[in-house]
């Protein structure tokens, strides 16, 4: 069996120096490390990008149409039929 000679291991054995210290990642806030991984997730199963879930999601937050306002894009094009009283 082959062994190793004193201070193979580390070069710095013996020297009286400590091992260099490998510099660790600091998670400052873990909640948003986990609300990124939920993100990264969901956002794996949707098909979507980023930007698109984005778009859609300000798309939901607009104030719903009042009923004039569908009454007018209704008359305005009243589809294929070109009967208002049917929008398409």
């Amino acid at each position: 069996m082959i062994t190793p000679q004193d201070g193979d291991f580390n070069p710095l054995a013996g020297s009286g120096q400590p091992p260099a210290a490998v510099p660790q990642g600091i998670i400052a806030d873990p909640n948003a490390l986990l609300q990124a991984e939920i993100d990264r997730v969901v956002l794996e199963q949707t098909g979507r990008s980023a930007d698109e879930l984005r778009e859609l999601q300000a798309l939901e937050q607009l104030p719903p149409l009042s009923d004039e306002e569908l009454a007018r894009q209704a008359a305005a094009d009243p589809g294929a039929d070109g009967d208002p009283s049917t929008p398409e």
